[in-house]
């Protein structure tokens, strides 16, 4: 992905200010940037991706290239993603209509840097679609008819996709995930769903054991 994708990056402005934003950026000039102050290390890996491709880089030179910190080889970095993004796509921009269904705000994780969920109140309660049971005030759970109802509207409005994130609730029913993404995909198969986060898959997994 670190090869993949347009950065726009501001440094400190003591070296390799760098911003790559304009059209006729050409490939030359991303060639140039790896020589003098970057990692001879680094330099070899970004040759290898501008001359076959970002596939080319295996896993151990991509932790490298993920590693570093010196400004002028993150530079280079970016503008080799850069030109390798041009490449592939040019300078297209596209976009997808979609719609987030945030299902419940209930969780049984306080990351600090969140101030959307709320923290149930119990445990020991397995929560399914519909119910509000021991959870503070502000918490709520959307039961699966309200979720479909969403997409669908989603979907008659011109969204071809529809997200699913939401807190992770509490003693959750091991089937909920699953017949959350069942439903919405009955509903609107011609929708691409993209659900769940890495911390959902994880929990959905644990919950299921």
């Amino acid at each position: 992905a670190i090869l993949g994708s347009s950065q726009f990056f501001c440094m400190r402005t003591q070296v390799c200010f760098v911003m790559f934003a304009s059209k006729a950026f050409a490939a030359s000039s991303v060639e140039h940037l790896l020589v003098g102050r970057v990692p001879s290390s680094v330099r070899r890996t970004l040759d290898i991706a501008l001359a076959h491709g970002g596939s080319a880089v295996n896993s151990l030179q991509a932790a490298e290239l993920l590693e570093q910190r010196d400004t002028c080889a993150v530079s280079a970095i970016f503008a080799v993603a850069d030109e390798l993004r041009r490449r592939r796509v040019g300078e297209t921009v596209t976009y997808v209509v979609n719609r987030n269904i945030q299902f419940t705000n209930v969780c049984v994780k306080r990351c600090g840097f969140c101030a959307f969920s709320r923290t149930a109140t119990s445990k020991g309660t397995k929560v399914s679609a519909g119910a509000h049971n021991n959870v503070q005030e502000e918490g709520y759970f959307l039961p699966t008819e309200e979720i479909v109802r969403r997409a669908k509207e989603a979907a008659s409005m011109g969204a071809t996709e529809i997200c699913v994130q939401a807190g992770l609730p509490p003693v959750m029913q091991p089937s909920l995930y699953e017949e959350i993404a069942q439903a919405i995909k009955n509903a609107v198969p011609h929708c691409h769903l993209h659900a769940f986060s890495p911390e959902e898959v994880l929990y959905g997994a644990r919950t299921s054991r």
